[in-house]
């Protein structure tokens, strides 16, 4: 790897962790340039506005959540085992502080309508959808594999899976972080035993 492309890896890196700590719209060029002592252009060589930075550290935070909860979930059987792998790879990401403020994508997905660009919208909306449908998918061999019950209702199915992890993310904003983990995985196993066939 060039100086360069190791310049421009490391500036994305705290990219992404200053944006799950202050959001998308807190990540401007001066601020990271601030964190980082170096020049405004030296991070417009990289990245030449704000949108684009935006767009590429949402980029690079949805590489990193894909390789620590989306990969090793999808080396496990289809079905049940891949959502409850899904669900436990996600657990482990929140309690190892992978992104420095919790789950990048849930926090962009809350100050989604906030955001100044449709650009930096869209790009969320993109890769949460991607996870949603991955959700979904899941679901669906769940039931062609006999692990649900046939007239089980996907959307909904999915809307309480991520339901779970977004009461999670409140806990942990409450501070009970002690307990969230524990109450969260039995809602996400009452969760799999309803849909059980």
């Amino acid at each position: 790897m060039s100086h360069r492309e190791n310049s421009k890896e490391l500036i994305l890196e705290r990219a992404v962790q200053m944006a799950s700590v202050q959001g998308l719209n807190g990540l401007t060029i001066g601020r990271l340039a601030e964190a980082l002592s170096l020049s405004k252009g030296g991070i417009c060589a990289h990245f030449p506005s704000k949108i684009n930075l935006q767009v590429a550290a949402v980029e690079r935070a949805a590489q990193i959540f894909q390789q620590v909860v989306t990969v090793p979930a999808l080396e496990k059987a289809s079905g049940l085992p891949q959502l409850q792998a899904l669900s436990d790879a996600w657990f482990e990401y929140l309690v190892a502080r992978t992104f420095e403020g919790g789950c990048f994508f849930t926090n962009a997905l809350l100050e989604v309508d906030d955001l100044e660009s449709n650009e930096v919208r869209e790009a969320v909306r993109q890769q949460y959808n991607r996870f949603i449908e991955l959700v979904e998918r899941c679901a669906r061999d769940a039931v062609a594999w006999g692990h649900f019950r046939s007239d089980l209702q996907i959307h909904q199915f999915a809307f309480e899976f991520l339901g779970i992890q977004f009461s999670t993310l409140a806990w942990r904003g409450l501070g009970r972080d002690a307990e969230m983990i524990a109450i969260a995985k039995k809602a996400m196993v009452d969760l799999f035993q309803r849909s059980a066939s």
